[in-house]
Protein backbone atom coordinates (compact mmCIF):
# COMPACT_ATOMS: atom_id res chain seq x y z
CA UNK A 1 0.00 0.00 0.00
CA UNK A 2 1.28 3.33 -0.28
CA UNK A 3 0.51 6.58 0.95
CA UNK A 4 0.05 9.71 -1.25
CA UNK A 5 0.69 13.20 0.40
CA UNK A 6 3.26 14.56 -1.87
CA UNK A 7 2.29 16.39 -4.97
CA UNK A 8 5.73 15.60 -6.64
CA UNK A 9 4.22 13.15 -9.14
CA UNK A 10 1.03 13.46 -9.90
CA UNK A 11 -1.70 10.59 -9.26
CA UNK A 12 -1.64 9.26 -12.42
CA UNK A 13 1.56 8.33 -11.78
CA UNK A 14 0.32 5.74 -9.90
CA UNK A 15 -1.63 4.19 -12.61
CA UNK A 16 0.29 0.48 -13.59
CA UNK A 17 2.33 0.00 -10.41
CA UNK A 18 1.74 -2.16 -8.54
CA UNK A 19 0.07 -1.24 -4.85
CA UNK A 20 -3.12 -2.95 -4.06
CA UNK A 21 -4.44 0.36 -1.96
CA UNK A 22 -3.69 4.38 -2.36
CA UNK A 23 -4.34 6.32 0.77
CA UNK A 24 -4.76 10.28 0.38
CA UNK A 25 -3.50 11.52 2.93
CA UNK A 26 -5.06 14.02 5.01
CA UNK A 27 -8.45 15.63 5.45
CA UNK A 28 -8.34 17.47 9.12
CA UNK A 29 -10.72 19.54 11.29
CA UNK A 30 -10.45 23.69 10.65
CA UNK A 31 -9.72 24.62 14.43
CA UNK A 32 -11.04 28.09 13.66
CA UNK A 33 -14.16 26.93 13.52
CA UNK A 34 -15.32 26.82 16.82
CA UNK A 35 -17.92 24.38 17.69
CA UNK A 36 -18.52 23.55 14.52
CA UNK A 37 -16.94 20.46 12.51
CA UNK A 38 -15.64 21.49 9.61
CA UNK A 39 -13.65 19.10 6.97
CA UNK A 40 -10.56 20.29 5.41
CA UNK A 41 -9.14 18.81 2.54
CA UNK A 42 -5.14 19.13 1.72
CA UNK A 43 -5.07 20.98 -1.25
CA UNK A 44 -2.42 18.40 -2.63
CA UNK A 45 -5.35 16.13 -2.67
CA UNK A 46 -7.92 18.08 -5.11
CA UNK A 47 -6.31 16.47 -8.47
CA UNK A 48 -6.37 12.82 -6.93
CA UNK A 49 -9.69 13.11 -5.54
CA UNK A 50 -10.88 13.65 -9.05
CA UNK A 51 -8.48 10.13 -10.32
CA UNK A 52 -10.22 8.49 -8.21
CA UNK A 53 -12.39 6.05 -10.27
CA UNK A 54 -9.31 5.76 -12.47
CA UNK A 55 -7.56 4.24 -9.37
CA UNK A 56 -10.16 1.83 -9.10
CA UNK A 57 -10.27 0.82 -12.57
CA UNK A 58 -6.52 0.16 -12.37
CA UNK A 59 -7.60 -2.73 -9.59
CA UNK A 60 -6.94 -0.29 -6.64
CA UNK A 61 -8.74 0.55 -3.38
CA UNK A 62 -8.74 4.33 -2.85
CA UNK A 63 -8.82 5.41 0.64
CA UNK A 64 -8.62 9.07 2.83
CA UNK A 65 -6.41 9.10 6.04
CA UNK A 66 -8.07 11.89 8.83
CA UNK A 67 -5.73 13.49 11.37
CA UNK A 68 -1.85 13.13 10.40
CA UNK A 69 1.10 14.94 11.97
CA UNK A 70 -0.38 18.66 11.41
CA UNK A 71 -3.54 17.55 12.94
CA UNK A 72 -3.39 20.18 16.42
CA UNK A 73 -4.52 19.58 19.38
CA UNK A 74 -7.41 22.17 19.34
CA UNK A 75 -8.85 20.66 16.05
CA UNK A 76 -9.24 17.24 17.81
CA UNK A 77 -10.81 18.95 20.77
CA UNK A 78 -13.69 20.48 19.07
CA UNK A 79 -14.57 16.86 18.15
CA UNK A 80 -14.52 15.46 21.15
CA UNK A 81 -18.04 13.91 22.17
CA UNK A 82 -18.92 14.35 18.50
CA UNK A 83 -17.59 11.52 17.27
CA UNK A 84 -21.15 10.51 15.79
CA UNK A 85 -21.30 13.97 13.93
CA UNK A 86 -17.65 13.50 13.09
CA UNK A 87 -18.01 10.12 11.61
CA UNK A 88 -21.23 10.72 9.90
CA UNK A 89 -19.41 14.18 7.84
CA UNK A 90 -16.74 11.22 7.04
CA UNK A 91 -18.87 9.03 5.69
CA UNK A 92 -20.46 12.03 3.17
CA UNK A 93 -16.82 13.14 2.09
CA UNK A 94 -16.35 9.22 1.01
CA UNK A 95 -19.64 9.42 -0.63
CA UNK A 96 -19.00 12.38 -2.57
CA UNK A 97 -15.70 10.61 -3.96
CA UNK A 98 -16.61 7.74 -4.57
CA UNK A 99 -13.89 5.97 -2.08
CA UNK A 100 -13.69 2.91 -0.41
CA UNK A 101 -12.66 3.74 3.18
CA UNK A 102 -10.84 5.65 5.46
CA UNK A 103 -7.81 5.68 7.21
CA UNK A 104 -7.29 7.05 11.37
CA UNK A 105 -3.85 8.45 11.58
CA UNK A 106 -3.76 9.61 15.04
CA UNK A 107 -0.50 10.96 16.66
CA UNK A 108 -1.29 13.20 19.14
CA UNK A 109 0.85 11.39 21.66
CA UNK A 110 -0.35 13.23 24.85
CA UNK A 111 -3.75 12.43 24.90
CA UNK A 112 -2.97 8.48 24.11
CA UNK A 113 -0.82 8.67 27.65
CA UNK A 114 -2.10 7.03 30.68
CA UNK A 115 -2.90 9.49 32.25
CA UNK A 116 -3.50 11.74 29.32
CA UNK A 117 -1.66 14.98 30.47
CA UNK A 118 -3.22 17.99 31.81
CA UNK A 119 -5.20 20.37 28.72
CA UNK A 120 -5.63 17.45 26.73
CA UNK A 121 -8.54 14.80 26.22
CA UNK A 122 -8.66 10.96 26.59
CA UNK A 123 -7.82 9.86 22.90
CA UNK A 124 -8.33 6.29 23.70
CA UNK A 125 -12.08 7.01 24.49
CA UNK A 126 -12.40 9.37 21.60
CA UNK A 127 -10.51 6.93 18.55
CA UNK A 128 -12.92 3.88 20.32
CA UNK A 129 -16.12 6.10 19.71
CA UNK A 130 -14.94 7.08 16.26
CA UNK A 131 -14.39 4.08 15.31
CA UNK A 132 -17.67 2.72 16.59
CA UNK A 133 -19.53 5.54 14.99
CA UNK A 134 -17.94 4.97 11.55
CA UNK A 135 -18.65 1.60 10.93
CA UNK A 136 -22.60 2.49 11.70
CA UNK A 137 -22.07 5.23 9.69
CA UNK A 138 -20.39 3.75 6.55
CA UNK A 139 -21.97 1.08 4.28
CA UNK A 140 -21.46 -2.34 4.32
CA UNK A 141 -18.03 -3.14 3.02
CA UNK A 142 -16.55 0.62 3.73
CA UNK A 143 -12.68 -0.15 4.95
CA UNK A 144 -11.66 1.54 8.01
CA UNK A 145 -7.80 1.23 9.07
CA UNK A 146 -5.54 2.44 11.55
CA UNK A 147 -2.20 3.67 11.30
CA UNK A 148 -0.60 3.64 15.08
CA UNK A 149 2.87 4.44 15.84
CA UNK A 150 4.75 1.48 17.34
CA UNK A 151 5.09 2.16 21.12
CA UNK A 152 1.44 2.62 21.26
CA UNK A 153 1.12 -1.20 21.17
CA UNK A 154 3.66 -1.73 23.75
CA UNK A 155 1.70 -2.05 27.80
CA UNK A 156 5.40 -0.90 28.89
CA UNK A 157 4.33 2.26 27.37
CA UNK A 158 1.93 3.95 29.16
CA UNK A 159 -0.11 0.46 29.15
CA UNK A 160 -0.16 0.23 25.09
CA UNK A 161 -3.24 2.29 24.90
CA UNK A 162 -3.88 0.85 21.19
CA UNK A 163 -4.27 -2.57 22.72
CA UNK A 164 -7.70 -1.29 24.35
CA UNK A 165 -8.89 -0.01 21.47
CA UNK A 166 -8.40 -3.24 19.28
CA UNK A 167 -10.12 -4.88 22.10
CA UNK A 168 -12.62 -2.44 22.21
CA UNK A 169 -13.40 -1.55 18.43
CA UNK A 170 -11.10 -4.09 16.65
CA UNK A 171 -14.37 -5.66 15.06
CA UNK A 172 -14.56 -2.55 13.19
CA UNK A 173 -11.16 -1.79 12.07
CA UNK A 174 -10.08 -4.08 9.02
CA UNK A 175 -6.36 -3.50 9.74
CA UNK A 176 -3.57 -1.52 11.27
CA UNK A 177 -0.64 -0.02 9.45
CA UNK A 178 1.88 0.08 11.98
CA UNK A 179 4.61 3.66 11.98
CA UNK A 180 8.01 1.90 12.60
CA UNK A 181 9.37 4.84 12.08
CA UNK A 182 9.98 8.40 14.06
CA UNK A 183 10.43 6.31 17.29
CA UNK A 184 14.29 5.02 17.10
CA UNK A 185 13.79 2.80 20.30
CA UNK A 186 11.03 0.65 18.95
CA UNK A 187 12.41 0.81 15.64
CA UNK A 188 15.39 -0.72 15.48
CA UNK A 189 17.24 -3.54 15.87
CA UNK A 190 15.16 -4.52 12.90
CA UNK A 191 15.40 -8.28 13.42
CA UNK A 192 14.14 -7.68 17.22
CA UNK A 193 12.44 -4.75 17.19
CA UNK A 194 10.18 -4.86 13.89
CA UNK A 195 10.53 -8.40 13.28
CA UNK A 196 10.54 -9.97 16.33
CA UNK A 197 12.56 -12.42 17.81
CA UNK A 198 10.30 -15.91 17.30
CA UNK A 199 10.79 -17.38 20.87
CA UNK A 200 10.69 -14.01 22.59
CA UNK A 201 9.76 -11.24 20.59
CA UNK A 202 9.45 -7.80 21.53
CA UNK A 203 5.76 -6.43 22.05
CA UNK A 204 5.48 -3.61 19.44
CA UNK A 205 7.73 -6.00 16.89
CA UNK A 206 5.19 -7.14 14.80
CA UNK A 207 5.44 -10.97 15.87
CA UNK A 208 5.25 -9.35 19.43
CA UNK A 209 1.30 -8.06 18.34
CA UNK A 210 0.35 -10.56 16.52
CA UNK A 211 1.43 -13.14 19.19
CA UNK A 212 0.14 -13.12 22.84
CA UNK A 213 3.32 -11.18 24.05
CA UNK A 214 1.43 -8.17 25.10
CA UNK A 215 -1.63 -10.61 26.58
CA UNK A 216 -3.39 -9.53 23.36
CA UNK A 217 -3.31 -11.07 19.72
CA UNK A 218 -4.20 -9.15 16.83
CA UNK A 219 -4.75 -11.34 13.48
CA UNK A 220 -1.63 -11.28 11.21
CA UNK A 221 -4.11 -10.84 8.30
CA UNK A 222 -4.85 -7.74 9.52
CA UNK A 223 -1.63 -6.27 10.92
CA UNK A 224 0.75 -4.54 7.84
CA UNK A 225 4.45 -2.91 8.45
CA UNK A 226 4.55 0.91 8.05
CA UNK A 227 8.42 2.43 6.14
CA UNK A 228 9.11 5.59 4.97
CA UNK A 229 10.16 5.36 1.50
CA UNK A 230 13.14 7.86 1.41
CA UNK A 231 15.04 9.22 4.09
CA UNK A 232 13.48 12.33 4.10
CA UNK A 233 10.27 10.63 4.98
CA UNK A 234 10.81 10.21 8.36
CA UNK A 235 13.14 11.69 11.09
CA UNK A 236 14.69 7.77 11.62
CA UNK A 237 13.44 4.53 10.32
CA UNK A 238 14.28 4.44 6.63
CA UNK A 239 15.84 1.71 5.80
CA UNK A 240 17.34 1.18 2.35
CA UNK A 241 14.56 -0.89 -0.30
CA UNK A 242 16.91 -3.96 -0.33
CA UNK A 243 16.60 -4.43 3.40
CA UNK A 244 13.43 -3.74 3.44
CA UNK A 245 13.52 -6.90 1.16
CA UNK A 246 16.09 -9.14 2.89
CA UNK A 247 15.60 -7.99 6.55
CA UNK A 248 11.93 -7.30 6.89
CA UNK A 249 9.95 -8.99 4.12
CA UNK A 250 11.65 -12.33 3.81
CA UNK A 251 11.68 -12.88 7.16
CA UNK A 252 7.97 -11.79 7.82
CA UNK A 253 6.86 -14.20 4.62
CA UNK A 254 8.99 -16.86 5.84
CA UNK A 255 7.26 -16.79 9.25
CA UNK A 256 3.56 -16.24 8.65
CA UNK A 257 3.31 -16.82 4.90
CA UNK A 258 0.34 -15.98 3.09
CA UNK A 259 -1.13 -14.66 5.59
CA UNK A 260 1.30 -11.81 6.41
CA UNK A 261 -0.57 -8.47 6.51
CA UNK A 262 1.74 -6.37 4.23
CA UNK A 263 3.34 -3.57 3.56
CA UNK A 264 3.14 0.48 3.53
CA UNK A 265 4.88 2.61 2.41
CA UNK A 266 4.83 6.67 3.29
CA UNK A 267 5.05 8.36 0.49
CA UNK A 268 4.80 8.23 -2.84
CA UNK A 269 6.98 10.10 -5.43
CA UNK A 270 9.06 8.87 -8.25
CA UNK A 271 11.46 11.16 -8.13
CA UNK A 272 14.15 9.16 -6.11
CA UNK A 273 16.15 6.52 -6.70
CA UNK A 274 14.47 4.60 -3.47
CA UNK A 275 10.93 5.68 -4.74
CA UNK A 276 11.78 3.47 -7.93
CA UNK A 277 12.63 0.92 -5.89
CA UNK A 278 9.41 0.63 -4.22
CA UNK A 279 7.41 1.55 -7.05
CA UNK A 280 8.43 -0.88 -9.32
CA UNK A 281 10.60 -3.83 -7.68
CA UNK A 282 9.67 -4.26 -4.16
CA UNK A 283 6.03 -5.29 -4.15
CA UNK A 284 7.75 -8.42 -5.74
CA UNK A 285 8.76 -10.07 -2.49
CA UNK A 286 5.37 -10.35 -1.68
CA UNK A 287 4.62 -12.35 -4.83
CA UNK A 288 7.57 -14.45 -4.87
CA UNK A 289 9.11 -17.26 -2.70
CA UNK A 290 11.77 -15.90 0.49
CA UNK A 291 15.32 -16.16 -0.53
Amino acid sequence: MIYYNSDASPASDLIGLPYTHVILSFVTLDPANGETLELVINPKLEAPLQMVHQLQADGKKVLLSFGGGDMTLEAYQQAVGKEPELAQKLAELLDRYGLDGVDLDFELTETLMHPPRDGTFDGKAYLIALTQALRQSLPEGTLITHAPQAPYLDPDWHQGPYLDILKQAGHAIDWITVQYYNNPDFDLPVASHLVGDQHDPFPASYTGIVSDQSGFEWPVEKTLVGLPIYSADATNGHLAPEVVRSQVLNPLIQRFGNRFGGLTGWQFSTHTQDHQYWNEQLSTALHTKPE
